[in-house]
């Protein structure tokens, strides 16, 4: 599947003129999610370039500095020109540099788009008071191998969209890792028929006398005694916050919003539960983000997770990244690799065999394993 991400940013270059000296290089920062670039532009080249110098050129040079995978990148920088009058200049008068490259390409960092106007240019015709400005774009299309189904949310609450307002009062609470959740029966069973199941008696029901000392309760203060139902695997409580954020908001949680940062500890656990509540659509969202992370620091627990708790495609994934280039001894140096009911060694069987099949066609074959480039 492909999505995309971007942002632009706007840049005011002194390029001379008007009293005010040109610059060596202005700079600025393009980051959005885990991606950050930076571009730096050169008003008279950059150091090193032929022609750089006093007479020179605009250079632009577009530096990346995370490590993404199976992502297509779009860059585009537009020096606006001054209009004659009071209106805007059209667009063919504009300068241009622009690219479509692999993200990052391997051994690069650095992207260089040189001579895109000469020095001249920019103080005749694009300078106002002195500066000129060039609009930068950046967009990343990322690919990611783990499909994700369509949501399913609408058909499962039939229509019922906010929690308390349209699903009406809370009729049941989970006791979960020392707090306590309220939820409505007919959402979370809709959503998932084994929270149906302990809801309608598969659990432990918890009556007010036996909560733990110090338990958290979320319901509000003067309710009416409900069902506490603790369910049959117990899981922290971040994990289950994020579980319900999922039923209710049918998303992955973000930031803090259920009590702590969202770490792949985090999102792994999720993994589990929804694995535990038969959501499929939900371990294969908490999968694409895995993938999105893995390495040859991750890929040992990653692996283990996606055995364990029945997420082929992502475990082939971790497979083929392991067939390339030295990614299994050095996962091995750091600790070895486990799955769910047996270890991977130096002579382990079933699975190493799979690996060592792979690895050995992996320079042929054209599987996702190819467009993974060997970590240390």
């Amino acid at each position: 599947m492909q999505d995309s991400i971007g942002k632009f940013v706007e840049i005011s270059i002194a390029c001379g003129g008007a009293g005010v000296p040109a610059a060596d290089v202005v700079s600025k920062e393009i980051a959005f999610e885990d991606h950050a670039w930076t571009v730096h532009c050169y008003p008279r080249g950059a150091p090193g370039e032929a022609g750089a110098g006093a007479g020179g050129h605009l250079s632009i040079h577009l530096v990346n500095h995370t490590n993404a995978r199976n992502a297509k990148v779009l860059f585009q920088a537009i020096v606006l020109c001054r209009a004659a009058g009071d209106g805007v200049a059209p667009a063919g008068d504009n300068y241009h540099a622009s690219s479509v490259f692999e993200y990052p390409a391997e051994g690069s960092r650095r992207f260089p788009w040189l001579r895109v106007a000469t020095a001249r240019d920019l103080r005749k015709r694009c300078a106002v008071g002195g500066y000129a400005t060039v609009v930068c774009g950046l967009a990343v299309l990322r690919h990611n191998p783990i499909p994700a189904p369509p949501s399913t949310f609408a058909a499962d609450v039939a229509g019922l969209l906010e929690a308390r307002k349209k699903f009406g009062d809370p009729d049941a609470s989970f006791a979960v890792g020392g707090k306590t959740f309220d939820v409505v029966r007919k959402v979370v069973a809709a959503r998932s028929p084994v929270l149906g199941a302990e809801l309608e008696g598969g659990a432990t029901v918890v009556v007010e006398e036996e909560k733990e000392e110090g338990e958290e309760v979320s319901s509000t203060a003067g309710a009416a005694a409900m069902p506490v139902i603790r369910p049959g695997h117990e899981f922290k409580a971040s994990t289950f916050c994020a579980l319900l954020l999922y039923v209710y908001c049918d998303r992955l949680p973000r930031g803090t919003e259920v009590g702590c940062p969202v770490t792949m500890d985090l999102v792994r656990d999720l993994l589990a539960a929804a694995d535990w509540y038969a959501l499929d659509r939900l371990k294969l969202l908490c999968a694409r983000k895995l993938w999105d992370d893995l390495s040859v620091a991750t890929v040992s627990k990653t692996l283990w997770y996606a055995d364990r708790y029945r997420c082929p495609e992502l475990k082939s994934l971790c497979i083929d990244f392991l067939a390339v280039g030295d990614n299994f001894k050095n996962a091995l140096r750091r600790g070895g690799l486990r799955l769910a009911d047996e270890e991977l060694a130096a002579d382990g069987p079933r699975d190493l065999d799979e690996l060592r099949r792979r690895s050995s066609c992996s320079s042929s074959s054209g599987s996702v394993s190819n467009k993974r480039k060997a970590q240390d």
